[in-house]
């Protein structure tokens, strides 16, 4: 497991930068590299191993057209790939995010002539002719849409007040296999109203919560689980829960001038309350080649380790209605940025009448910090957008 690496340094941004790395040695005079790629090679680490990385970088820029970032693009033992970095400084500490990496796989960048803009997540923008242009569409973009988007960020605000969209999916089968598995007790149902700020808060005091368990004090003078005869629960409603929300909400840096926090603020807090209560906080990426692992993740879980998930809009499972031989899937589609913690799933496999495998569906089960949900599913077979999935262990 690796710690979140934060540097304290002002970033010089250099028009182009071109390096090689064998064995992350640098063959590189010192004076190609700087912080901005040594973040690069740190979070693309676990993918590569010891194989050789060549990679050169531009700039990306906000809507005022200043530098906020780099598109990476790069080979490793004969794959090409892309990454989108955004940089930003916060009150003390200048942070860097990997927002999208891919192997095998066309930066939304290649087709840019203008200057690239980058200021919102799963949009890429091209200024030129002194206007916004959507790459995708090559439709220009309103001044009301281009507030929306710098408004938005790279910043995770939650999905408790935005509508859900309610959708269905049927699927024919002969037979069906179901696996299901969560760590003990879940995790604690906080839903988004205890405190005003973030879902990132929410999440990180359901997390935090969940290893109070293990590791006493990290909420000082609290006892996480209440006994009721034969029923164990966790202790939510309680005067330390909620003062625990207002120290994650001061330490996230959540609120003005942005809406949410960013993934680098989640960390930088996470950390900070932790070390401050003498215990380690440790993060392990579940993304492998770009993607989320699933595979990963039930690794996780299972050794009773729980995730967060950063989403940039996402599917909830409304249920599954069983009929003799049709499954009809009930999803609610929202189309904001999300964070939740999980700790379990549920893995639905389809078979034909040949008994061939027709579909596998995987659902992870979330304490959703939603007030409609609780705990429930998110459905990562549908539209659901994964930024970051970390795993999180306090020691």
């Amino acid at each position: 497991m690796k710690k979140l690496l934060t540097l304290m340094l002002a970033l010089v941004l250099s028009l182009s930068s071109i390096a090689t790395y064998s064995g992350f040695d640098v063959l590189a005079q010192a004076n190609t590299y700087d912080a901005g790629d040594e973040y690069f090679l740190e979070f693309i680490s676990s993918d590569v191993d010891e194989e050789d990385i060549n990679f050169s970088h531009t700039p990306l820029y906000n809507a005022d057209l200043e530098v906020n970032g780099r598109e990476y693009i790069f080979t490793v033992d004969g794959q090409n790939g892309y990454a989108l970095m955004t940089q930003f400084s916060g009150e003390t500490q200048t942070f860097y995010e990997i927002e999208e990496l891919f192997f095998n796989k066309t930066s939304p960048f290649a087709s840019c002539l203008g200057l690239p803009v980058y200021i919102t997540h799963n949009t890429y923008l091209e200024y030129k002719d002194q206007a916004f242009f959507d790459l995708s569409t090559g439709a220009q973009v309103s001044d009301e849409q281009m507030a929306e988007y710098v408004f938005n960020g790279f910043n995770y605000f939650g999905g408790g007040t935005a509508t859900f969209t309610n959708t269905t999916f049927t699927i024919s089968y002969a037979r069906k296999t179901t696996v299901n598995y969560s760590i003990q007790y879940d995790l604690p149902n906080i839903k988004g109203s205890f405190i005003n700020g973030s879902c990132a808060h929410t999440a990180g005091a359901i997390i935090l919560i969940y290893w109070d368990r293990f590791c006493e004090n990290i909420i000082p003078n609290y006892d996480p689980m209440s006994v009721i005869g034969p029923f164990i629960n966790y202790r939510v409603a309680s005067e330390e829960v909620e003062t625990l929300g207002l120290e994650l909400v001061e330490l996230m840096q959540i609120g003005e001038p942005h809406e949410g926090t960013t993934f680098s603020e989640f960390q930088l807090g996470m950390e900070t309350l932790v070390e401050r209560q003498g215990y380690t906080y440790t993060t392990t990426n579940l993304f492998s080649g770009g993607s989320f692992n699933f595979n990963n993740y039930k690794n996780s879980v299972e050794n009773n380790i729980p995730v967060a998930f950063f989403l940039s809009d996402f599917n909830m499972l409304n249920g599954i209605s069983e009929e003799e031989g049709l499954d009809t899937i009930g999803n609610g589609y929202c189309p904001v940025s999300h964070v939740t913690a999980a700790c379990g799933y549920k893995i639905d496999t389809y078979y034909d009448a040949n008994d061939s495998v027709i579909q596998t569906r995987n659902y992870i089960k979330v304490a959703s910090g939603l007030n409609s949900y609780g705990i429930g599913y998110l459905n990562i077979n549908g539209v659901t957008s994964i930024s970051k999935a970390i795993s999180i262990q306090v020691s």
